[in-house]
């Protein structure tokens, strides 16, 4: 079950789109700075890192659901696929305009000298390729863009 939230920090508003995964992970959509950030949350144990402040969850107003599915300045028509993780690029295998579908593989990651698969959470077609063979990224970095 996917569910919206508004979320305020510094006066700014963001959606976040929490999508219940299973008993123990919820993955959290933030769109944020026209960037899709992709976090996975053991919500058996979750310690907010120092400086930071739990937040309570309370659902939305629908007048605000209604109201943030407007376009805005800061979110992105197009999907991200993020490095869950980081590591080294070892093959690109997609280019953009190339459609691809749910579960596809769409680049080939090494980390901890092991290869991981990066798939397409979704159908779509790339937009763009943000990063080439060699690469080193960070967890949570843009891969591809889906459309």
């Amino acid at each position: 079950m996917v569910r919206k939230f508004l979320v305020k920090v510094n006066g700014r508003e963001y959606v976040v789109e929490v999508e219940e995964l299973g008993t123990a992970e919820q993955s959290v959509q933030q769109f944020v700075s026209q960037r899709t950030v992709r976090e996975i949350i053991e919500t058996e144990r979750v310690e907010s890192p120092k400086g930071q402040e739990r937040v309570e969850e309370r659902p939305m107003p629908q007048e605000t659901v209604k109201r943030s599915e407007e376009p805005s300045s800061y979110v992105s028509s197009a999907h991200a696929i993020v490095a869950p993780m980081s590591g080294v690029i070892l093959k690109v295998l997609v280019s953009p305009g190339q459609k691809v579908e749910h579960g596809q593989k769409v680049v080939i990651l090494e980390a901890m000298k092991m290869e991981n698969d990066i798939v397409a959470d979704r159908p779509g077609v790339v937009k763009s390729v943000k990063v080439k063979e060699g690469d080193n990224v960070d967890t949570g970095q843009i891969l591809v863009e889906l459309e």
